[in-house]
């Protein structure tokens, strides 16, 4: 299907009634006969899927789907893993991208454009499309006689895979990974692809996820098509010897495709299935026992945070945090960094907590020298913001719950506003007319008692307060939350901020070597390059267009936000960022993280470009996992 498809299929799941032909081509802006041409599309694409759903049309009323039993969800899940394929570009585009790396023979734009159905002046706009993409990642796209794909053989196979990892893996199985061999891959090799997934796991103990049970298969075909184009792996500083599975595996490869499989190859694979996510259940966790390294640095942590927060950790938390410290020196060793989809709402969400945790975390010294990524730091992390709540260390909240209603009301108002919101602690129960009142005389005295208050009407006095419904619903609690994180005794705590231009210098510098400058010459760190650097790798993020980074630790000299403006566009990490924000946290300061770093994410609200609308060139920036 395509998009038009795809949207048609939409609006008849959502439509409840028999519509006519005329109201669809009216919503999706084409004729009523490319709807009828579209019908049957759509009537071929269920029956190709398996479903018993079937679009039905009545004389005079028009057509709706009728769904079968319980294929509401699948469908609409399945419809959903397609989007991409109906993605006329970025289909192409991926299309293009297994040719140049996997596919034999030469390629010219006249080749590209008979063999994709397109014309040459598209397959020539493509690869300038292309050149600049695979600028950042030192990889070039040749042209002349013939178009070639160049560069460090694994730099070039990782960002293939990332290329086919960034969409959904239904789409990716349908329409592009059959473009890796060319012809398509036959049932046997195909077979012979997933007894070799089968027996990894089996040679490891463990069962990976379906996710990366894919993902290395297409790892595996990727191989063999780059072998077969006479492009290997030359070298490759495995962290352990190789298997005698893998070497078993290397024997069969090479018999099974008459190939010549390199020992670098296959510690390269070995490597790659270590770094594959396991399927954790708690009794394989009871079970798992992290090497001593991993489990002196996790019990590490649980020391330096018992001893920081006088809040002993539990004991359950240190081998969940072995594991996930030995998965990262592991992806350390091999060089691989996988994506991790929760680093955004780790580093951004709860940006305080994340601080939090850091200001500790960052000077123990294990941590340091194990170097984690910055994907596998935040997962550390993601396991001990529990944690974090329990020992309640960042300063609270003081709302006076101002009522005018029966003792019931007043309690139930207390015990909701406290289970909601861990940051905020009714100090008391007040009537408005005490209110008033001390209004009346002066409020000085609401300042030593509250940061503000929480009323089931409207207040009039000079305080800030935040009106609720009587039921006190998530919205009351968005309400609260949006309006508190800045007040502080009754005022409003203001985050100081300058906005200043990133310079490159004249041998055009690298942004953290700028960054790390700037702030060294205004005096708003003290700290090492390496250091700072480390720092950065470790705990910055992107956002929209926007390069974040939030620091509150040893070295940090004053509680301030920087904005900058970069000379001309940066890549990190992949993407385009045309702006850079730092948050100083000094460790004097950190009880007050909330308010910071709330004051900080509405700065870069109203200053910097943190929209996520997705560039052409952020879909190629990692390995997702």
């Amino acid at each position: 299907m395509n998009a038009r498809q795809g949207a048609l299929l939409r609006e008849l799941l959502e439509a409840t009634e028999f519509r006519t032909c005329d109201y669809f081509a009216g919503r999706l802006g084409c004729s009523e006969r490319t709807v009828r041409n579209d019908v049957k599309v759509i009537a071929t694409f269920l029956q190709h899927e398996g479903f018993s759903s079937q679009i039905v049309g009545k004389r005079g009323a028009g057509m709706r789907l009728v769904l079968a039993q319980g294929e509401g969800n699948r469908l609409v899940r399945v419809l959903d893993e397609s989007e991409f394929s109906m993605q006329p570009r970025f289909e192409r585009l991926c299309q293009e991208m297994t040719i140049f790396a996997c596919a034999p023979g030469t390629h010219t734009a006249e080749s590209l454009a008979h063999r994709l159905y397109t014309n040459k002046q598209q397959i020539q706009a493509d690869v300038r499309w292309w050149q600049r993409i695979l600028a950042p990642y030192g990889i070039g796209l040749t042209t002349g006689r013939s178009i070639a794909l160049e560069g460090t053989e694994w730099v070039v196979r990782g960002f293939v895979m990332s290329v086919l990892f960034s969409f959904s893996a239904r789409a990716v199985k349908q329409r592009i990974e059959p473009w890796l061999t060319g012809e398509g891959v036959s049932k046997h090799d195909q077979g012979f692809y997933e007894r070799c997934i089968d027996e990894v796991q089996e040679s490891l103990g463990f069962r990976f996820s379906s996710n990366a049970q894919w993902q290395l298969t297409v790892y595996l075909k990727v191989v063999v098509a780059r072998i077969r184009l006479g492009c290997t792996i030359s070298s490759h500083a495995s962290h352990r010897a190789l298997s005698p599975y893998f070497s078993d595996l290397r024997v069969r490869l090479e018999r099974h495709f008459g190939i010549t499989v390199s020992l670098a190859e296959m510690h390269l694979l070995q490597d790659m299935a270590d770094c594959c996510t396991w399927q954790w259940s708690s009794k394989l966790m009871d079970q798992y026992v992290p090497d001593e390294r991993a489990f002196g640095i996790a019990r590490d942590i649980v020391r330096a945070l018992a001893d920081s927060f006088q809040s002993e950790v539990p004991p359950s938390y240190v081998k969940p945090l072995g594991i996930l410290v030995e998965s990262g020196l592991t992806r350390r060793a091999c060089g691989f960094t996988i994506k991790n989809p929760n680093e955004l709402t780790v580093k951004y969400d709860t940006m305080d907590s994340f601080c939090l945790l850091s200001s500790v975390l960052v000077d123990v010294e294990p941590v340091r020298e194990a170097y984690l990524n910055g994907s596998d730091y935040a997962r550390i992390a993601l396991v001990l913001l529990e944690y974090l709540e329990q020992v309640d260390y960042q300063r609270r909240y003081r709302a006076g719950l101002v009522v005018n209603c029966g003792i019931d009301m007043a309690l139930f108002g207390k015990h909701r506003i406290e289970k909601l919101m861990s940051k905020v602690r009714v100090a008391d129960i007040v009537t408005e007319d005490e209110i008033q009142m001390e209004c009346a005389r002066s409020n000085v005295g609401l300042f030593d008692r509250f940061d503000f208050l929480i009323s089931f009407e409207p207040l009039a006095v000079d305080f800030p307060s935040v009106v609720v419904s009587s039921t006190i619903d998530e919205r009351d609690i968005e309400r609260i939350v949006a309006s508190i994180p800045l007040w502080k005794s009754g005022h409003e705590a203001e985050l100081p901020w300058v906005h200043r231009k990133l310079k490159r210098g004249p041998k055009n510098v690298g942004v953290v070597r700028g960054l790390c400058d700037d702030l060294l010459v205004n005096g708003e760190i003290d700290m090492t390059y390496e250091r700072f650097v480390w720092l950065f790798e470790t705990l910055s993020f992107v956002k929209g267009r926007t390069l974040v980074l939030a620091l509150c630790c040893e070295g940090v000299q004053r509680t301030r936000a920087v904005l900058y403006q970069m000379e001309g566009d940066a890549h990190v990490f992949g993407k385009r960022c045309s702006m850079a924000a730092v948050l100083l946290v000094p460790l004097a300061d950190r009880g007050d993280l909330t308010p910071a770093t709330e004051g900080f994410k509405r700065l870069l609200e109203a200053h910097a470009d943190i929209a996520d609308v997705a560039d052409e060139g952020d879909f190629f920036s990692s390995f997702p996992e």
